[in-house]
């Protein structure tokens, strides 16, 4: 254990400056999401904003639409919003790929020449993973809440603790999703361009899947195979509670992908 957290603190100082950018744009994100928000509230404009949404859009979302065209829905944007979901789980394939890009480059030849188990490779991967997303959700939750500081007013209502530790609980989740099944393809993969092009179009594609399930009725059926059809933060805006259920397939998913790292790695030829 004390080589995985050796190899996991050298890798956390490689990685340091991509999770910090990822993670201080999130937070930056999130506080002009709230200024955003604010300018809207003030100039009463959610209701015109939602009276141009065509009828077509407003049937296929339905309360959805509602939901996230409102002050807590700008202002918890960061946890909707494809372009920042897509930020923050490119880190987690990031770093999960790092295995394969140390088996490219033949490092892993240098470290395993010395006692180290190979399960130790695979260990300082989860650590680096577990670390870097708390930093990311915590600086979600720091931008979100220095927007509200800063930037919101009466009569605007903020959102509760408990929507906000739902929300990141469920993203924390996807992130755990998508990082244990990068890892076993990364110690799989002999390049890390395979690896993470692999795992990037698998989540593009399911991410598609999730979308186009809502709006055509066949491809609900397979919609459950797709990460992202358990997770739903416009549900949690609607004031549904955080389906836990969904939290633990997501989970569930992420720890037997870190499971099939563990046993693929201490088998193949690196």
């Amino acid at each position: 254990m004390t080589a995985a957290f050796t190899l996991a603190a050298h890798s956390l100082r490689r990685a340091r400056g991509f999770v910090a950018s990822v993670g201080f744009l999130v937070c930056g994100f999130q506080v002009l999401a709230t200024i955003l928000a604010q300018t809207f509230q003030t100039s009463n404009a959610f209701g015109p904003i939602a009276a141009l949404v065509p009828p077509v859009v407003r049937q296929t979302f339905g309360a959805s639409m509602l939901a996230v065209l409102s002050f807590q829905g700008i202002v918890c944007l960061g946890y909707i919003h494809p372009i920042v979901i897509g930020a923050v789980l490119g880190v987690a394939i990031a770093i999960a790929t790092e295995p394969a890009a140390e088996i490219e480059r033949r490092f892993v030849d240098l470290v395993l020449a010395r006692p180290v188990s190979r399960s130790a490779l695979v260990t300082r991967s989860v650590l680096v993973m577990i670390a870097a997303g708390a930093a990311l959700m915590g600086l979600l939750a720091i931008g979100t809440w220095l927007g509200l500081v800063w930037f919101a007013a009466e009569p605007a209502l903020w959102p509760s603790g408990r929507l906000m530790g739902s929300l990141t609980a469920n993203l924390a989740a996807l992130w755990l999703c998508w990082g244990g099944l990068t890892l076993a393809i990364g110690v799989r993969a002999r390049r890390r361009g395979v690896a993470g092009s692999i795992a990037g179009l698998a989540a593009f594609a399911t991410f598609l899947l999730d979308y186009v399930a809502r709006v055509w009725a066949p491809a609900r059926r397979i919609a459950w195979i797709s990460p992202f059809h358990y997770y739903d933060p416009t549900a949690l805006l609607l004031g549904q509670p955080l389906d836990v259920a969904h939290v633990w397939t997501l989970v569930g998913v992420g720890l037997a992908g870190i499971a099939i790292a563990y046993a693929i790695f201490s088998r193949r030829d690196v």
